[in-house]
C-alpha cells in the first residue's frame, strides 16, 4: 500500500551533524545539508514555560518522510528544517501501514539543534 503524494506536501531540509576538532582542540559541531524530503508536518501538542527567566515554548510534532537512498542512514541526531523552524528528531520509525513511509516524532522550540 502506497501513501498518495499529496500527504507529503512540505518541502523540509534534512541536515546531518558534523563533529570535528577546532584550531585550539576543542570539539566543533556543525550542520551538514544532506538534501529536500517531502514531508507531512502535523503539531501534536504544545506548551510554555519559563526558561533562563525568559517566556519559551516547546512543540511535539509528527513528520512523515518517505523512505530513500538519502534517509537510509537517517538517526536521531539529524534534524529537519521548514520554514525556519529546527525540528529535533526524537526517534526513527517504520509505519505500520505505509512500509515506504517513514515516522519521526519532533520537538521544535527547546534548542537549535
Amino acid at each position: 500500500m502506497s501513501i498518495a503524494a499529496g500527504k507529503l506536501s512540505k518541502r523540509g531540509l534534512l541536515q546531518r551533524p558534523e563533529i570535528s576538532k577546532d584550531s585550539l582542540g576543542g570539539i566543533e559541531k556543525k550542520w551538514v545539508d544532506a538534501g529536500l524530503v517531502w514531508a507531512n508536518i502535523s503539531y501534536l501538542s504544545g506548551h510554555e514555560f519559563v526558561k533562563n527567566g525568559l517566556d519559551s515554548a516547546s512543540c511535539t510534532v509528527s513528520i512523515q518522510i518517505r523512505a530513500s537512498k538519502l534517509t537510509a542512514d537517517l538517526t536521531p541526531e539529524y534534524r529537519i528544517i521548514y520554514k525556519g523552524n529546527i525540528f529535533n528528531i526524537q526517534a526513527v520509525l517504520p509505519d505500520s501501514i505505509h512500509n515506504e513511509v517513514i515516522n519521526l516524532p519532533c520537538t521544535t522550540g527547546l534548542n537549535e539543534g
